[in-house]
């Protein structure tokens, strides 16, 4: 799918500046110097889409560490001490062992991922492609060949947004 997406690219400069306007330049007057300013905006935005799309290629999604615990913060003041609740609890056992001080069961997002054996994080997901549990997971995007999560989120909708801006103005 790289090869694709880096034909495609290929394509598009071809079409745009090559064929397009890359022949008004030789004309002069105000078609050269339009010839130029959109020559110069496709490049921008060529090159804001070729870094966006390799850092959403090669950057980690983000993935929970290993052993990763859950830590509960005591509701006494004056200790203000933490506790890691995975090291007293089995984690078949751990959502139903947080509870409050009244004896309500307070629902924290206390998850255990079977195929990891590792807790889980809120909105962390395990991908089956990548086969790892990746944070605040979107999806996994095969144009990519990536999860899309926590520490890429950013530059995939970079990417979308010049991607679709290239062929409005051109």
């Amino acid at each position: 799918m790289i090869l694709l997406v880096a034909a495609i690219i290929v394509v598009s400069y071809y079409a745009v500046v090559i064929l397009t306007w890359g022949p008004h330049l030789l004309q002069g007057g105000f078609n050269s110097f339009l010839s130029f300013a959109i020559i110069a905006v496709f490049h921008f935005l060529l090159v804001m889409l070729v870094w966006c799309y390799f850092m959403v290629v090669f950057c980690d999604p983000g993935s929970v560490p290993e052993n990763w615990k859950l830590v509960v913060e005591e509701g006494n003041s004056e200790e203000g001490s933490s506790m890691p609740l995975t090291d007293c609890v089995a984690p078949e056992n751990l959502a139903s062992a947080i509870s409050s001080s009244d004896g309500m069961e307070r629902r924290h997002g206390v998850r255990y991922c079977r195929q990891c054996e590792n807790g889980k994080p809120p909105r962390c997901h395990h991908c089956s492609v990548c086969q790892r549990c990746v944070l605040k997971m979107d999806h996994h995007c095969i144009w990519v060949v990536n999860c899309v999560g926590a520490r890429n989120y950013k530059f995939f909708l970079l990417f979308l947004v010049s991607y679709q801006t290239i062929p409005i103005i051109f």
